[in-house]
């Protein structure tokens, strides 16, 4: 294990998503009033709530028949779910609350489609910050990670390096893994959820949970660390850079298809 130490008083840059699950990490820093959060960038590449960047890339990894798959099973889970989900989501988020506290908020904030558009580059890089925090579906390439010398924070709903990429939970329930649900902070790198571990904890399964909203909370309780590790800095405690033995094969997951969903179904788990 080696350490890094950071000095206190660094100043701390938040690139978030524009989804209200992204934007409430954005406010659980705002709400602190401990840590020097200097502005924040915020990007959306969504037309119509469909990001066609992603879909193109998806098609192209995974071929177009598991695209539609994941797409049908996206469509079923919504209808049987949707009403559930809205109920633990209103009780998760406070979206009035958190959409009045960054519209009223003294800080600059960025809104762009891409962060390495050379127009966003430069404020990112205006900004002069020490640490990035991100909370994002984006991608961080390594020019943004260069500008803080690879000081910047990450975070993935799921326990890694075991269970990266998308919907860890549902995947840790469908391996019959349940102590698997859980949430991870690291340092980003160049690799999908393989950077140094700072810290990991679990998320405990209620009743009526499904594995959308145990991903919900698994992102709160990353915004939570986040803000705890760093306040922890501004009290001169050096932060972990944790190295994993190895990156698993076969541990990166993407959305399940019908097909999986089905057999998630009828496996007799509770989280729906």
């Amino acid at each position: 294990m080696t350490i890094i130490n950071i000095v206190k008083g660094k100043r701390i840059l938040l690139l978030t998503g524009a989804s209200l699950h992204n934007l409430n990490t954005l406010f659980l820093f705002i709400k602190d009033k401990e840590l020097n959060v200097v502005g924040a960038c915020i990007a959306d590449k969504k037309t119509q709530g469909i990001d066609f960047s992603y879909l193109k890339i998806a098609i192209k990894k995974e071929g177009v028949f598991k695209v539609f798959f994941q797409i049908v099973q996206r469509v079923i889970y919504k209808l049987v779910n949707s009403k559930k989900d809205k109920k633990i989501k209103l009780e998760l988020y406070d979206e009035p609350l958190i959409r009045d506290s960054i519209n009223s908020w003294n800080q600059p904030i960025h809104y762009t489609e891409n962060y390495h558009k050379k127009e966003t580059f430069d404020w990112i890089k205006s900004q002069n910050p020490d640490i990035i925090v991100v909370h994002t579906p984006y991608w961080v390439g390594k020019k943004i990670r260069t500008i803080v010398n690879g000081n910047i924070i990450g975070g993935h709903p799921g326990i890694v390096p075991s269970y990266r990429g998308i919907h860890s939970s549902f995947w840790a329930i469908y391996n019959k893994a349940p102590e698997k649900v859980g949430y991870s902070v690291f340092w980003l790198d160049s690799g999908v959820d393989t950077g140094d571990l700072i810290s990991q904890g679990i998320i405990n399964i209620e009743e009526g949970d499904s594995y959308i909203t145990l991903g919900w909370k698994g992102m709160i309780e990353i915004a939570k660390q986040q803000i705890r590790v760093l306040k922890k800095v501004n009290r001169g405690i050096e932060l972990p850079r944790t190295k994993h033995i190895e990156i698993p094969e076969n541990s990166y997951y993407s959305h399940p298809t019908i097909f999986n969903y089905i057999k998630y179904r009828f496996s007799g788990n509770k989280v729906r």
